[in-house]
This record gives C-alpha cells, sequence and structure tokens, in this order.
C-alpha cells in the first residue's frame, strides 16, 4: 500500500510538473511574449516590436525573449529610420512578488547578447527632455554582449559606428519619478574592438581600437586613437574658406590611470593621476593661400580654464614620436616643411580646479626631440595657473647643425636657401604674457652664407636673385661671435598676436631673437658679453 501511495505521490507530482511546462510553453509564454509587445507598439509611435520566442524558467525565476526587433512602422515619413536585432534578452532572478504586486521591478541579473543597431536619425541639436521613471528598478547586473552600432545622420555627415562591444553595468537602482540618465550608473565596465565617428563636415573620421576599461582599478588602456582627414590637402583646403590646419594623427599604446568613467559620464569631471601615450605621429598641413579668419583665440591657460567640466590631470607622458609641420605660403610654388623626430615630452599639473588656487599650481612641459631628425632641441615651458597675465616662461637649447638642414622650410617659405653655415649652439630664455614677449638668445655659428630665390622658378643664379642675395648677405653678420669681438646676445622682443595660438607666439619670440643674432641693425642695440666657447 505504501509502495502504491508514493507511486501515486510521483505520479501526481510529475503529471503536475509537465501539465505546468505543458501551460507555460503553450499559454503563458506566448501570451507574455504578445503582451510585450502590445504594451510597447500602443506606447511607441514609430516603431513595432517583433518578439520571435518567449522561454519561461520557473526554477531559476527567469525569462529569455529571442529574436527581438526592432522596426519602423510602415508608412512612417518621419524620422528617425533605426532598425533594432537583438539575438537574446535573459533576465535571472526575478523577484515575482514585488514585480505582481509592488510593482517593482527587481532582477538579479540582465543579459542582451548580439545586439545589432542600424540605420539614420536626425541628430538632436538641443537638449531632449528628460524622461522620468514611472517604476521602481534595481538590477544588480546589467550584462550588453557583442553590440554593433552603424548610425548615420539624416542632415549631415555626422555617423556613429561601434563593433563588438561589452558593457557590464552593475547595481542600477532606479527609482520612482527619477530623471532617466546615464547618471543614474555607479558601477560599470566597458570593452569595445573598435569604436568611429566621422564629424558632421565630414572632414574627419576618428578611430578608436582596443578600448578597455574597469571600474575596479579605475584604468583605461586604448590600443590606438587616430584622427584622419577624409580628403587629400588640396582637397581638404579647397572645402575650407580660411585657412585651417589639417591634421592627420595617431597615437597609440594610451594608459589613462586613476580616471573614473562615472565621474565623466555624470558631470564631465576629467581627472587622471597619469595619462600615458606610447607614441605619437602628426602632420599638420596649412595652405597660407587661402583667406585669414580674424579670431581672437584664447592663451593656452584659459582653454584649460574654460573646460566644462573639472578636468585635473597631474601628468602626460609621450614617450616617442614625430611632428611634421607643413605649409604652403602664397606664391610658393610647393609646401615647405619642419619637422620633429624621436620625440619625448612630459606635462605636470593640467587642472581648473579652483580649489588648487592657494598652492599656486604651474603647469610644466618638458620635451625633447630631434629638429630635422639631426639637432636635439629642448624645451622647459612654465605657466602660472590662475594668474591674470597668463604669465609663462620658455628655455630652450639647440645642439650644433648645418644651416642647410632647414632648408626644406626656408627655401619654400621664406625663398631664402642656406648655401652654407653652421649652428654651433643656440640658447635661449623668455617670459611671455597676455601682451608680450622678451628675453636673450644666444646663438652660436659660422660661415653662413644665403642665396635669394625665385618664388616661381626657384632659381638661385638669375641676375636679380644674385644682387638680392648679395644684399641679404651684406645686412647679416656671417659669424657670432665674428673674429676679434665678443659673443653677441640677440633680443627678444615680440608682442603677442591675440590672433594666434601658443605656438605661433612662441614661435615668433624664438624668430625675433635669431634676427636680432644675425642682422647689423644699429635701430636696435644689441648687448655684448664675452663668453669662453
Amino acid at each position: 500500500m505504501r509502495q502504491k501511495l508514493f507511486l501515486k505521490i510521483v505520479l501526481g507530482i510529475v503529471a503536475f510538473a509537465l501539465l505546468l511546462i505543458l501551460l507555460t510553453t503553450v499559454v503563458a509564454e506566448p501570451w507574455i511574449g504578445k503582451k510585450i509587445q502590445a504594451a510597447f507598439n500602443k506606447s511607441s509611435g514609430n516603431y513595432l516590436l517583433e518578439i520571435g520566442d518567449v522561454d519561461i524558467s520557473i526554477i531559476k525565476s527567469g525569462v529569455e525573449l529571442e529574436n527581438v526587433t526592432l522596426i519602423p512602422k510602415q508608412g512612417q515619413d518621419s524620422l528617425p529610420d533605426l532598425r533594432g536585432e537583438i539575438a537574446s534578452v535573459n533576465f535571472k532572478g526575478i523577484k515575482l512578488v514585488k514585480a505582481l504586486f509592488r510593482k517593482d521591478i527587481d532582477i538579479r541579473e540582465v543579459n542582451v547578447s548580439n545586439i545589432r543597431i542600424t540605420g539614420r536619425t536626425p541628430f538632436p541639436k538641443k537638449d531632449i527632455p528628460p524622461k522620468v521613471s514611472s517604476l521602481n528598478i534595481r538590477i544588480d547586473s546589467l550584462f550588453f554582449d557583442n553590440v554593433t552600432v552603424d548610425i548615420e545622420s539624416t542632415s549631415t555627415a555626422r555617423a556613429y559606428s561601434v563593433n563588438d562591444g561589452i558593457l557590464k553595468i552593475y547595481d542600477l537602482r532606479v527609482n520612482k519619478l527619477d530623471t532617466l540618465s546615464p547618471g543614474l550608473i555607479k558601477y560599470l565596465d566597458f570593452d569595445v574592438q573598435e569604436l568611429r565617428t566621422v564629424s558632421p563636415d565630414s572632414m574627419y573620421t576618428f578611430t578608436a581600437t582596443g578600448i578597455n576599461y574597469s571600474e575596479t582599478s579605475n584604468n583605461l588602456a586604448v590600443d590606438s586613437f587616430s584622427v584622419h582627414p577624409n580628403y587629400s590637402d588640396s582637397v581638404f583646403t579647397a572645402r575650407r574658406r580660411f585657412e585651417t590646419d589639417r591634421f592627420d594623427a595617431r597615437f597609440s599604446h594610451i594608459f589613462f590611470h586613476g580616471c573614473s568613467a562615472i565621474e565623466y559620464i555624470k558631470s564631465g569631471r576629467l581627472t587622471s593621476s597619469w595619462v600615458g601615450i606610447g607614441r605619437m605621429d602628426m602632420n599638420v598641413f596649412r595652405d597660407k593661400r587661402k583667406k585669414f579668419r580674424h579670431v581672437n583665440k584664447p592663451a593656452f591657460q584659459n582653454v584649460i580654464y574654460n573646460y566644462p567640466g573639472i578636468i585635473d590631470i597631474d601628468s602626460i607622458g609621450i614617450l616617442s614620436g614625430n611632428i611634421t609641420y607643413i605649409e604652403h605660403v602664397e606664391k610658393a610654388t610647393e609646401p615647405g616643411w619642419i619637422s620633429f623626430n624621436e620625440l619625448n615630452a612630459r606635462i605636470y599639473t593640467i587642472t581648473n580646479d579652483t580649489v588648487h588656487k592657494t598652492e599656486k599650481p604651474v603647469t610644466e612641459l618638458k620635451a625633447d626631440a630631434l629638429l630635422m631628425g639631426k639637432a636635439k632641441i629642448s624645451i622647459l615651458l612654465r605657466a602660472k595657473l590662475f594668474d591674470r597675465q597668463n604669465t609663462f616662461t620658455v628655455n630652450g637649447s639647440l645642439a650644433e647643425m648645418e644651416v642647410s638642414e632647414l632648408n626644406p622650410m626656408l627655401d619654400k617659405n621664406a625663398f631664402i636657401f642656406a648655401s652654407a653655415g653652421t649652428i654651433d649652439a643656440m640658447n635661449f630664455s623668455f617670459t611671455a604674457n597676455n601682451t608680450k614677449a622678451t628675453g636673450q638668445m644666444i646663438l652660436l655659428y659660422h660661415g653662413l652664407d644665403l642665396a635669394v630665390k625665385n618664388k616661381r622658378t626657384n632659381d638661385t643664379t638669375a641676375i636679380i636673385e644674385k644682387v638680392m642675395s648679395l644684399f641679404v648677405n651684406k645686412k647679416i653678420m656671417d659669424s657670432n661671435p665674428m673674429p676679434g669681438e665678443g659673443v653677441r646676445i640677440g633680443i627678444i622682443d615680440q608682442e603677442r598676436d591675440t590672433e594666434r595660438f601658443l605656438f605661433n607666439y612662441s614661435f615668433k619670440s624664438i624668430l625675433s631673437g635669431i634676427k636680432s643674432s644675425i642682422t647689423k641693425n644699429p635701430k636696435k642695440k644689441q648687448k655684448e658679453k664675452n663668453i669662453n666657447i
């Protein structure tokens, strides 16, 4: 009797389980799928939600939605026109009591796999009105796996693409009537194979590869980041009304230590104890034949202050790199160029956080490179922060090099060719602010001989060019010191051009010292000082 009773109980349990499974599969799962579809489609004006299949796990208190598709409604002319496809949305650990009786969403884990979003949309120029949550939502772990995004703008060339993205959000808490925004996220990790965007004017493509961020360590690593112009030099400048720098740059092995993605998402706060760049290669082209746009540019300190959030970076290091600046001046047959190779640079203390005001912080740049790949040039720039006059000092030196190494820039931009001459050493120092740069330069050289070139033919041997070359060489001194004389100390004296940025200001200041050192100019008294060479 006992065995028969036990057998009946077991058979009853099995039958009940099978009935429950049958009801779940045949009735509940399709009903839940249709209920979700109906609720979404009723509230959405432009899109239809389709769910291919629904699987319910009673034991694990879970629901899985498979083959979820979001498509535009037929006959809708309004934009955006986006299509979304999700292979699987798996909800695990659903608190059914809270969902049914308290209308609270409390889920242990949500896994969204194989997401693909494509289409075109008008990127809003104005802020979208914030949405408010109508429910209390708690998700312990939200995991997006294998995300692909390919979206284009309907009004400009702007485009975004994400390949093989992974996003993990932990401890998501949304209370009823909370404004839905990224600021609700407290912890996240992400990993992206490639992130690419095209600028609205189509001029540039920005690409980052191998992006990895961990909230636990607060470290962000990027394999490479590039700024690539979409047009050649000539086409790029033809599409611009005014002269503009065309950048072609690549940065590799980038590492941000001690940075918080959550702080940046919430408030735009950009902090890091150390930013390392393994390599930087940059080419800059400017067509001076274009019309110049007369717009005042801020001092570089003001660029830091004007950042819309808090910026506080202890140091940035560029371990190696090359910079080439190319410039095509008016009437030149081809552009001239200057390069800085094997660059190594460190920047210390970049901040606009006023809590540091009493500390009187100083931004410092130390850089070494090979000018034209030949002679070592060293620069030390120190700038006071929170200084009304935006004062900064520059000290630099250049090792021995032949003047002819500078011909790629001299003969194309100044139409002067260095036939001979050696720079033995150059040392300079100046202090600059919002109005003026003043300082001194010691430029030691010998055997300098210059030739004037014809702008159209590049010829230096025609009669006119020979006469002009003779005139130029009579205005300059071919060595420093001259035989029997002391070393001349050049004067750096340069007014700030408010329409130019730091690099032009510094270059013009150094150039004023070079001119003062090599030219015979009775209007300016040159200091003389005996120096042991």
